[in-house]
């Protein structure tokens, strides 16, 4: 698929979910007819950018536009506003672009069959597209027929994103299991296979959209998320957490990238490898964007990405590189000021000052990582330049008098 976003790629989408005999999917601002079993959603924001298809039979379905333009957008009024038209039954009348599913025999299969089946109610699903890419999941939101909204489902469609649905099942379950304090995060509701799809039913969270984590809640969670597992001590190249890291980077040693690749790795060994390294868990994505606050709790979703081994810190490095934005006229100074607040993100950690370097130059070897598994699967032009910045910095600290920030220590 192209990363050009358009009403094919809603069709696409949804013609993974309702298979034939289900009438190919179309976008059309033509009503639909009384007593017709054909499905339809509503397009928002517009069939040129799809992000949202909300299923036009289920009122309540409209609490769906409150994920339009993010949740600290100017949209807030424009969208309660078009929230409460949808909900009316005036809102049929506007001709508002659909997404049209040409009805079937009842019973078809389809994956609100699926999901139907496997809850033991009927049920209807909304669908959050994202930015079409690779390693995009379509997310649905499963709703029941009175519009209270059930679960959220996740969709692996592909190689790459069936094994992040199947490793975030598996995380979640294993992170409950420790039973967190500092932290809520969804219960696995179901994990199955339908129709050669990996789908994943999480519980909802239920947070409240005006208030955000303070820091030091957020330093909580990803102390306690560091800790689930208990930590061990031992040297660099003698560890686990290595040998996975190696044999990730000799993967791509056929790619543009993967002589430097292989040569930072080498690089750190050389210069590291004996080096005791503390190792715990991360998340792997503890940002703003995967947390609420809810019943004055922490509330953490999106756990793909989750290690129990990998060296202390990296939670809050992560969290502290999405300031910089490589291309951006600023972004020379933006990866300064990541520079000079890594020391206070990592003490927090309870890193060591002699292990800050190291944890940091450990991430970017990580991350580069992480981004070239993506893009050998679809070259996308902002992660080649996110991946660019991250490998050039390692190559920088790499130099033999390189420092977080100059003069200190």
């Amino acid at each position: 698929m192209s990363t050009t976003d358009s009403a094919s790629y809603a069709e696409q989408v949804a013609r993974l979910l309702w298979p034939e005999p289900w009438g190919a999917p179309r976008v059309t601002r033509s009503r639909h007819r009384p007593g017709s079993a054909d499905r339809d959603a509503y397009v928002f924001p517009s069939p040129s950018r799809p992000r949202l298809l909300v299923p036009a039979d289920v009122p309540g379905a409209a609490s769906m536009l409150q994920r339009l333009g993010g949740g600290r957008s100017t949209l807030g009024g424009t969208r309660r506003a078009l929230e409460r038209a949808v909900r009316s039954r005036a809102f049929v009348h506007t001709r508002w672009p659909v997404l049209r599913i040409g009805a079937a025999a009842p019973g078809t299969d389809s994956i609100e069959q699926h999901i139907s089946d496997r809850f033991g109610t009927e049920v209807r699903v909304g669908i959050m597209l994202g930015t079409r890419r690779v390693n995009q999941k379509p997310v649905l939101q499963v709703f029941d027929a009175s519009g209270g909204l059930l679960a959220y489902a996740k969709i692996g469609h592909n190689e790459l994103t069936s094994a992040l649905v199947r490793r975030e099942a598996t995380a979640l379950s294993a992170v409950r299991s420790r039973r967190p304090a500092a932290f809520d995060l969804p219960h696995v509701l179901d994990h199955s296979v339908w129709s050669g799809l990996d789908v994943l039913a999480i519980s909802a969270l239920a947070t409240d959209p005006g208030r955000r984590p303070t820091a030091a809640a957020r330093t909580a969670v990803m102390r306690e998320v560091a800790h689930l597992n208990g930590t061990s001590t031992g040297p660099l190249a003698d560890s686990t957490y290595w040998g996975r890291v190696r044999s990730s980077a000799e993967r791509f040693s056929d790619t543009p990238r993967g002589d430097r690749l292989l040569a930072a790795l080498d690089s750190l060994e050389h210069a590291s490898g004996d080096q005791p390294v503390e190792f715990g868990s991360w998340h792997g994505d503890c940002g703003m964007w995967n947390m609420g606050l809810g019943d004055g709790i922490v509330k953490l979703w999106d756990w793909e990405r989750y290690d129990a081994d990998v060296p202390l810190g990296f939670d809050g490095v992560h969290l502290a590189a999405q300031a910089v934005q490589p291309g951006r006229r600023t972004a020379a100074t933006q990866e300064r000021d990541f520079l000079a607040s890594l020391p206070r993100h990592l003490d927090t950690l309870g890193v060591p000052r002699a292990q800050h370097q190291l944890t940091l130059r450990l991430y970017l070897l990580e991350i580069a990582l992480r981004y070239e598994h993506a893009l050998a699967a679809e070259p996308l032009p902002s992660l080649e330049s996110r991946t660019s910045w991250v490998l050039a910095l390692l190559e920088r600290l790499s130099g033999p008098a390189s420092r977080l920030t100059k003069g200190r220590p």
